[in-house]
């Protein structure tokens, strides 16, 4: 399947009222945001909100370090690095019809989200944390450790102004955290998408 197959198959739910509430994860790099912004173009921005949840990654992560690698940081495949409760007060919100304002970042003012708005589409390594009640439907997307870098290193560079070797260095631990602590949120995933080496591929499909 072509990621514009899996985007018209959602689109169709979500138009004939299947999907209300749709929640998009996946490790760092996976190609989740990208996806996720795509599927936003192809629906109709007057009915639909999509909440990034980046903003919701605490920045006290240096105050803690994993158990078992404590000469690491804490990277976001940590649950402890996100701000769980405040986030699903924030998609409750939005699905009981009330409007949120979401949290400033150095790449993206707030803005407010209408809480009018009948569909929502969730987007973040947060998603894979949370209670799965909370979504009609959730994908996860995976890469390669090779796909990871490169995507990383085009992003972090480029959107987030992050140093090249910095990227370099901390990748490894990155990668050990996400088999240790996140690829187990995979498998709570509706849909599992592999986008190792710019192909796509559906692991496992369950359309409403």
């Amino acid at each position: 399947m072509k990621k514009k197959d899996l985007i018209e198959e959602l689109v169709s739910e979500i138009k004939a009222g299947k999907v209300k509430t749709l929640g998009i994860y996946g490790h760092g790099a996976s190609g989740k945001s990208t996806f996720g912004e795509e599927l936003y173009q192809a629906l109709d921005s007057t009915t639909v909100n999509l909440l990034e949840t980046d903003p919701y990654i605490t920045s006290g992560r240096h105050l803690v370090v994993p158990k078992d690698a404590p000469n690491q940081k804490v990277t976001a495949c940590l649950p402890v690095a996100h701000e769980l409760a405040s986030l699903q007060r924030d998609i409750l919100a939005l699905q009981a019809g009330m409007d949120i304002l979401t949290i400033e970042e150095p790449w993206k003012a707030s803005e407010v989200l209408s809480g009018a708005k009948p569909i929502l589409i969730v987007e973040g390594m947060s998603v894979g944390f949370l209670p799965k009640e909370l979504f009609d439907k959730t994908i996860c997307f995976y890469t390669d450790e090779d796909t990871e870098l490169k995507w990383r290193l085009a992003r972090d560079t480029t959107v987030r102004n992050r140093d090249a070797s910095f990227i370099l260095a901390s990748h490894q631990m990155r990668r050990e955290q996400y088999l240790q602590y996140y690829k187990e949120t995979e498998s709570k995933a509706d849909i599992l998408v592999n986008q190792s080496e710019g192909k796509i591929e559906l692991k496992r499909t369950q359309f409403i």
